[in-house]
């Protein structure tokens, strides 16, 4: 399939939400087993998608096969293979072709609740200009069961207290990412056109985009609504290399204390901010590599040029070794 397939909304005004059409963009990798469940959380949703988009990104599994079956005769779908490109420029291209007024990205073993689009144009319509909108992620095993203890719980827990306990949702989201993934975040167009799309990171792709739409956009959580479940499995990305995983956390970190500045605490700047950012420090462990990297930030033009720098392999062992201790 690859024709555009735009749907024309039949729904009443009240769902449809002032006109506001949402795209959602699912890039897959060897995700055979999953893709079912997650274009089924789509297809199923309360308040229909305006179009999907899936880009199959040189898996070796049988997984586009899947989801074309399931796409086949949905009149506003699109799918597409290309050869591996990574996840940021996966869901870049996707969004490149997408036309929506808005983009919700599902990764392809994610799921999301069946209200969560129907929420979001409810909260862009109460909200106008809001640039990001991201809810509370539940947790599922390998074979979709939703947890509801074990060590994801826990850190999830762990991150809200955070946030509770600060009321700085953009430190307490570089502190622990709460948000988890792009499957949790619906966007406009024009914060991800002035972000310059997602940066060329394999970890943390999402938490520079989440700082971006801080520094530079309208951001709500919704912290009361579950918007996706978020599958926890061996295979996970972010479980590949926990050094390279920390070298581009403290990449994101430097440039989202450049970007926002003050921002990033409460209006008073006052001493509790203070013990909040010691407490962050404390907790991430890498303010000799955060120092270092503010201070040769400046020397890079754009952030894609900085992220290139920080991953580099040629700096990996001394950058790997400062983070990991």
């Amino acid at each position: 399939m690859s024709i555009f397939k735009f749907r024309k909304s039949s729904a009443p005004a009240a769902a449809a939400r002032a006109d506001v059409t949402i795209s959602v963009v699912i890039p897959l990798y060897n995700h055979a087993r999953y893709v079912e469940g997650t274009l089924q959380s789509v297809l199923s949703q309360s308040s229909p998608a305006d179009e999907i988009i899936l880009i199959d990104d040189g898996s070796s599994d049988d997984g586009f096969d899947v989801a074309s079956r399931l796409l086949a005769n949905v009149p506003y779908a699109s799918a597409y293979r290309q050869e591996n490109a990574g996840a940021h420029n996966t869901i870049n291209r996707a969004i490149g072709l997408a036309r929506g007024d808005y983009v919700a990205v599902l990764n392809s073993d994610d799921v999301f609740a069946s209200e969560k689009l129907a929420r979001c144009r409810e909260l862009i319509h109460e909200r106008p200009g809001l640039g990001l909108i991201a809810g509370r992620a539940g947790i599922m095993d390998d074979n979709g069961v939703e947890q509801h203890n074990g060590v994801a719980i826990d850190w999830l827990a762990r991150a809200y207290g955070f946030l509770g306990e600060t009321g700085l949702p953009q430190l307490a989201l570089l502190n622990e990412n709460f948000i988890a993934t792009t499957s949790n975040m619906v966007f406009s167009r024009a914060l991800w056109q002035a972000a310059g799309g997602f940066q060329p990171l394999r970890y943390c792709h999402d938490l520079d985009f989440l700082m971006y739409a801080f520094a530079h956009g309208s951001v709500y959580i919704d912290r009361d609504v579950q918007h996706i479940v978020y599958r926890v499995h061996e295979r996970n990305t972010i479980k590949e290399d926990l050094g390279k995983v920390r070298v581009e956390i403290a990449a994101v970190i430097a440039q989202a204390l450049a970007m926002s500045g003050p921002r990033i605490f409460s209006a008073r700047l006052d001493g509790s901010d203070l013990v909040a950012f010691r407490r962050f420090l404390k907790n991430k462990g890498m303010t000799e590599m955060l120092c270092f990297l503010q201070t040769v930030l400046p020397a890079f033009p754009t952030r894609s040029a900085f992220y290139e720098y920080a991953v580099d392999a040629r700096n990996a062992d001394a950058f790997r070794a400062a983070v990991t201790g």
